[in-house]
């Protein structure tokens, strides 16, 4: 039994290492030097209230609530996270954090779209605990198309290619407010 062939590494072309004590072009400056990264955590403490699991459990008046089961929401509330942050920093009109106990509570719908099937619709509140620290109540949840939110209210539209639109209700109408395209970035 022979030896067995080796792969081997071909460089084709010039390495080029950028030097990390160039100016160089970024978003800001034609001329600036990177000193360092720094990344912070962001937490984020996800609660159901009571009227989601009695709607999930029990249903309402049109029967039992499928396709609303505590995975799918959890994950939707993860997925929608970094477009939230986003559109607060982009759209100067756009709030979703509510800062005391009881105090003007921001409700935001968050719907992820569902090729072939009803999408996942999911209403909830974001309050401050603290600089990296959010706590997120889940008021409920539903599968339906053409969900729309109250009046005055923001909604989240995830789509399947991890682009979003962001919505607002006003006066009855929904009025597109701003959009994150994946393929952009």
């Amino acid at each position: 039994m022979g030896k067995r062939p080796r792969i081997k590494n071909e460089v084709i072309g010039e390495i080029v290492q950028q030097d990390p004590m160039e100016f160089r072009k970024n978003r800001s400056s034609d001329n600036a030097k990177q000193i360092f990264t720094n990344a912070e955590s962001i937490e984020f403490d996800v609660w159901f209230d009571k009227h989601y699991f009695h709607r999930e459990m029990h249903g309402d008046n049109d029967g039992k609530r499928d396709g609303i089961d505590q995975e799918a929401v959890q994950s939707l509330i993860i997925s929608a996270a970094k477009h939230l942050l986003y559109y607060s920093i982009k759209v100067r009109a756009f709030e979703f954090v509510s800062f005391a106990e009881g105090f003007r509570k921001t409700r935001t719908t968050i719907t992820q779209i569902i090729d072939n099937e009803l999408n996942l619709n999911i209403v909830v509140n974001y309050h401050y605990v603290a600089l990296n620290k959010y706590e997120v109540t889940l008021v409920t949840a539903m599968r339906k198309n053409g969900f729309e939110p109250k009046d005055g209210e923001f909604q989240l539209e995830l789509q399947v290619d991890g682009s979003s639109i962001l919505y607002k209700s006003e006066r009855g109408k929904i009025q597109t407010v701003s959009d994150y395209n994946a393929d952009e970035f």
